[in-house]
């Protein structure tokens, strides 16, 4: 199946339009939204291109995994169905795998489509301060993948460029995610989320297709499943100033409790944590944390 659309002059063409900003700026920063964009014809996102920018990326930056999971499972490894990631990325409609290809922006040309997307957000985004760390993650996935539930400690817009998929958001709260859960995170990096079929109450289920998009809040635990045709999707994640100070203050209170102390948990964002980040701060600079 060919997923590659014409490729078309994008240099002066905007991605977000009036509607899609105000369909964000509705929501941003705690409730998710579609709303569309105008990348599904995009040409550094076509099959064919995707394959050869694998081919130009660190090889531990391109991974290649399962498609067959389920929800309170792994996100499992696997090997490149078709000898190489580029080659399984080719061959994506029978390969049984998702790629993702981690930090695209290290390739000039999806850093400025990324740089792009961060201007055209920031009237929206920096009414709670300036994106920080974008990074964007490119999605090739197989007919039937499901990505197991998990959270992301960071803003997503994910932008589905070809084939239909189901995003399911979850609130941040219990019993999606806990206290003890998040800060297991912060100290090993486990953001899989523990799993029974109850969840799915309370969850919203979002459609996309080609030429729509998706927001999450921070930290929303969700999982997704593609249909029936091979997916490529584009997720753009970033930080600002409140969740890195969210980020340290779990950090400094996952040391406390290795001390033997049993600190409050930091707020739910937008709430602020400035004593702790700080104290979080000095510890590293002491050493101990």
């Amino acid at each position: 199946m060919d997923l590659a659309p014409d490729r078309l002059d994008f240099g002066s063409c905007s991605i977000l339009g009036d509607d899609a900003l105000d369909a964000l700026a509705a929501a941003y920063p705690l409730q998710p939204a579609c709303f569309g964009h105008s990348l599904a014809h995009h040409p550094l996102l076509t099959l064919e291109a995707l394959a050869q920018a694998a081919e130009r990326m660190d090889p531990a930056r391109v991974e290649c995994r399962e498609s067959s999971n389920s929800n309170g499972g792994e996100f499992a490894f696997a090997g490149n169905q078709f000898g190489t990631a580029a080659d399984t990325i080719r061959n994506i409609e029978t390969a049984r795998r998702w790629v993702m290809l981690r930090f695209a922006e290290t390739l000039p040309e999806y850093a400025d489509l990324l740089e792009r997307l961060i201007v055209e957000m920031a009237p929206v985004t920096g009414r709670h301060g300036a994106a920080l760390r974008p990074r964007a993650f490119i999605f090739i996935s197989s007919p039937g993948t499901l990505t197991p539930f998990h959270f992301d400690p960071e803003f997503n817009i994910l932008f589905q460029i070809a084939g239909t998929k189901r995003f399911a958001t979850c609130p941040v709260r219990p019993p999606w995610i806990d206290t003890a859960t998040q800060q297991r995170f912060h100290v090993d990096g486990d953001n899989l989320l523990a799993w029974s079929p109850s969840l799915q109450e309370g969850a919203k289920v979002h459609s996309l297709e080609a030429g729509s998009a998706l927001f999450v809040p921070y930290k929303a635990p969700h999982w997704v499943e593609v249909d029936a045709a091979p997916s490529i999707s584009l997720s753009l994640t970033w930080s600002n100033r409140t969740t890195l100070e969210l980020e340290a203050a779990w950090q400094f209170n996952a040391w406390l409790d290795r001390m033997g102390a049993s600190p409050s948990p930091p707020p739910a964002f937008p709430g602020r944590a400035r004593l702790k980040a700080a104290m979080r701060r000095g510890a590293g600079r002491l050493g101990l944390v």
